[in-house]
């Protein structure tokens, strides 16, 4: 039964993804912007992929400044990047590895960043990584995933008039990191 569950979790995850990514590209996705707690928001996404990480032996853990707390946005579109970052980096950090939330203020933008101690990812495929359909050799070696979920962050994320990118060096780890305009604070 477990088996079956974890699978239609996944599928449904799948097909919401495709249909997010299709309403995405026809300009049919309107965000439901509102104030709301960026802390809060970075503190959920932690504790839904804490159990995860520590059956793999991956600690977890945030710090956020101070001065972060309201944004304006899509509070429910935030947290499904959040969400995505926090299950890729899960997913890809070996057993006593670590993975470290940050959300600061800078340059009048929120940025938020989600770092590992996984394998990285080689210059070439950190561009790629955003768009549809695509991983690196080590994600499809992990036989999960569809290469959609960064392609929807990095449009959530630019509907939202920030920015996504990635950080890496093989064998380093990776921090995915992205902004928020800042002008609710």
């Amino acid at each position: 039964m477990e088996d079956i569950l974890s699978s239609v979790n996944q599928l449904r995850s799948l097909i919401n993804d495709v249909l997010d990514l299709s309403k995405v590209e026809a300009g049919q996705i309107e965000l439901e912007v509102a104030p709301f707690s960026l802390r809060e928001a970075v503190e959920r996404g932690v504790v839904m992929v804490r159990e995860r990480a520590s059956k793999s032996g991956v600690a977890v853990g945030s710090e956020i400044d101070r001065d972060v707390s309201v944004v304006e946005g899509d509070e429910r579109r935030i947290r499904q990047v959040l969400f995505n970052l926090l299950s890729n980096a899960v997913k890809f950090t070996p057993s006593g590895g670590r993975i470290d939330v940050g959300a600061a203020q800078l340059d009048g933008e929120i940025h938020v960043s989600v770092a590992d101690t996984g394998p990285g990812i080689a210059p070439g495929d950190q561009e790629r990584i955003f768009e549809e359909f695509q991983q690196t050799d080590v994600g499809v070696q992990q036989r999960e995933g569809t290469g959609l979920g960064l392609a929807l962050s990095k449009r959530l994320v630019e509907l939202h008039g920030g920015r996504i990118w990635v950080e890496s060096e093989l064998g380093a780890g990776s921090r995915f990191a992205f902004t928020l305009p800042a002008e609710a604070l």
